[in-house]
């Protein structure tokens, strides 16, 4: 299995690697070592070391009774992963559209993975403030305020000892720094059902955001809001919009049920 890829920067054992997990999408059996060498066109020796390294990271599981392969947790964890995000994207286009629409604002949907706040869709406002942030783009768990919403349903070691072990960043001379400030900002956010950042990236923006919760409880993905201070300024205002936040993230959660 040759590779198109010849530049110097392409590392070809790794994509021996993807290329006997991909092996697995057609398989409906398990596969031997012999066949798998076959299939991919590389030598016994050779597939021996890459499915040794495999399995011991956990992408490929080996049959002790057969000696035949299987793909292994973590594989079937990328491909739940990207399932997942499909879900939430589908269960969630209709809502954002609607409230993009109605107050035409930058609206951003974020999927959580234990630390980890990631953007998978934006919808951005038509006003020149309005900044594009690629899909695949972090959001920080502690400046952003979907990421307090989310902080704010997990369990309460969970958040604190993120909030603890995060490096505190100070963007504007609003931002907080002071872990016990935070943590009273995520006791709000539990409290309200949605989080409120008034200046503390950019002097001249507010974000609201509310976390998006599994069956059990738990923050699978959250929705923010970015807007212009000069135009939300008024706490009424804010509190409004973050009642509707939070009903939207609920209705997501029922789609996705």
């Amino acid at each position: 299995m040759a590779s198109e890829f010849e530049d110097s920067l392409f590392i070809k054992s790794i994509e021996k690697g993807f290329a006997i997990t991909e092996l697995f999408e057609s398989a409906e059996n398990e596969l031997s070592l012999s066949e798998i060498s076959k299939l991919t066109g590389y030598g016994i020796s050779g597939t021996q070391r890459l499915l040794y390294t495999l399995e011991k990271l956990g992408y490929i599981e080996k049959n002790q009774r057969t000696k035949k392969y299987t793909p292994g947790i973590k594989t079937l964890k990328l491909g739940f992963t990207y399932n997942r995000l499909g879900r939430i994207k589908k269960a969630s286009f209709d809502i954002i559209r609607d409230m993009s629409s109605s107050v035409e604002e930058s609206f951003f949907l974020l999927a959580f993975n234990n630390t980890n706040l990631i953007n998978i869709v934006q919808s951005p406002s038509k006003k020149s403030c309005s900044k594009i942030i690629a899909p695949g783009t972090p959001f920080d768990l502690i400046y952003s305020s979907a990421g307090r919403s989310v902080l704010s349903h997990l369990p309460a070691m969970n958040a604190v000892a993120l909030v603890f072990s995060s490096h505190k960043n100070t963007y504007t001379k609003k931002t907080k720094t002071d872990p016990k400030l935070i943590l009273k900002e995520i006791e709000t956010a539990y409290a309200k059902g949605f989080s409120i950042i008034d200046g503390e990236t950019d002097l001249g923006m507010i974000s609201i955001g509310s976390a998006i919760l599994d069956k059990d409880g738990l923050p699978i993905a959250a929705l923010e809001m970015n807007a212009s201070r000069e135009e939300w300024k008024w706490m009424k205002q804010r509190e409004k919009f973050g009642a509707k936040l939070e009903k939207a993230a609920k209705q997501i959660a029922k789609n996705l049920s």
